[in-house]
């Protein structure tokens, strides 16, 4: 059989699809495993996996397989990027969606959580995470600033102490009136 090469895909003279490992863009890694020879690729942000057949050579002919199931139309983006890959072309990044205020607090909750663990003062952790000017304005003894610093600094501390399984998705919270809240 004779190979041709028409816009990154090679073919043979069946017309059928040949793998070339190579023509899989970004970082490449293959392992074998218990369940047999997978190959891995980062491109971009992206990880993409394939498991491939036992028998399969450079240059050999191949067809995917998509197990089917009751997700496979939110499936389908990915086996797309894949099959896009395997014909050498880089998968579309998704839009970056923009930060909301909720992902800003998260954000600086953590970092004054690090912060204090670190043993700085709330001065010190509210310099880093506003500025300099901000703090010379807005700094009191019972002001808003140092507030906001004390407040980050427990809700870090509730993230730490289990909390971030919500963020994460696997518990559900429940409502709280104010002043509800359980003293530590």
């Amino acid at each position: 059989m004779r190979a041709s090469q028409t816009r990154g895909v090679t073919s043979n003279s069946s017309g059928q699809e040949t793998f070339d490992l190579w023509r899989v863009p970004g970082r490449k890694r293959l392992a074998l495993g218990v369940s047999g020879l997978t190959l891995a690729a980062e491109i971009s942000e992206r990880r993409l996996r394939w498991a491939l057949a036992d028998d399969l050579a450079d240059g050999a002919t191949y067809a995917c397989t998509i197990p089917l199931g009751p997700d496979l139309l939110g499936r389908l983006e990915t086996f797309h990027a894949k099959a896009r890959a395997l014909e050498g072309h880089a998968p579309t990044s998704p839009p970056s969606r923009p930060a909301t205020r909720a992902m800003m607090v998260h954000l600086r909750a953590l970092q004054a959580l690090d912060a204090a663990q670190d043993g700085a003062s709330h001065r010190d952790i509210a310099q880093t995470l506003f500025g300099l000017e901000e703090v010379v304005l807005r700094w009191h003894e019972d002001g808003e600033l140092r507030a906001q610093v004390r407040h980050l600094l427990r809700r870090g501390q509730a993230y730490m102490d289990g909390d971030y399984l919500t963020l994460a998705g696997f518990r559900r919270t429940e409502a709280k009136r104010p002043g509800d809240e359980v003293p530590h």
